[in-house]
């Protein structure tokens, strides 16, 4: 049986929402399955494949010109989230099945955490996946959580944190992709420099061929 199946079944009796007279009751969240991520043979076939397409190019285009008109214009396309705040930055796109396959979404996902291990020396801290139910929703949520390189520095010395933290996910809802997020956070004490601005993290995304 495959997972999906033994999730659907797990759940097939789960108690629907309850409703008061003043507000809805949120299920309650639990966490069914924590573990690494791993790649079948088929999604790193399709992963190979998707990074030297013109799908790959298309998308990171699109990112980039879409960046342009929320920082010119002050908008964006629908599908597309910009959280620009003092200590965070980053993105949220919706996936839309009329423009992208559900496949994209993880190639996307697995790219950007391998473009910034490669060309930004990050180092992977977290790369996990964990499935919550919530009544009779079951989420997939996948991370990569990549921080700065490591430095030995002298004594009064400040740490360069490049973009900052580096926070990626998949979400997965009942089957279905969601959402891909993308945020920098950043260290704001003595120890470091000034992050580098996020205009540089979208160039060097914009860049890549």
């Amino acid at each position: 049986m495959r997972f999906w199946e033994q999730l659907k079944k797990i759940f097939s009796n789960s108690k629907p929402v309850k409703f008061t007279g003043i507000k809805q009751v949120e299920p309650e969240e639990k966490l069914v399955v924590h573990e690494i991520i791993s790649r079948t043979e088929t999604e790193l076939k399709y992963y190979e494949q998707w990074s030297q397409s013109s799908a790959k190019c298309n998308f990171l285009e699109w990112l980039n010109s879409q960046y342009h008109s929320y920082k010119t214009f002050g908008k964006c396309d629908n599908a597309l989230t910009f959280l620009m705040i003092p200590s965070m930055n980053g993105f949220a796109v919706r996936f839309d099945d009329s423009r992208w396959h559900a496949q994209d979404f993880l190639a996307i996902f697995d790219f950007l955490k391998h473009i910034f291990s490669t060309q930004e020396n990050y180092w992977l801290q977290v790369s996990d996946s964990k499935t919550i139910s919530k009544g009779k929703n079951i989420e997939i949520i996948e991370r990569h959580y990549l921080k700065p390189p490591m430095q030995f520095i002298n004594q009064g010395e400040k740490k360069n944190q490049k973009f900052g933290n580096l926070m990626i996910t998949l979400n997965t809802i009942n089957g279905k992709v969601d959402t891909l997020k993308l945020s920098a956070t950043q260290y704001n004490d003595h120890l470091f420099e000034k992050a580098y601005d996020f205009d540089l993290l979208m160039e060097l995304l914009s860049e890549i061929k």
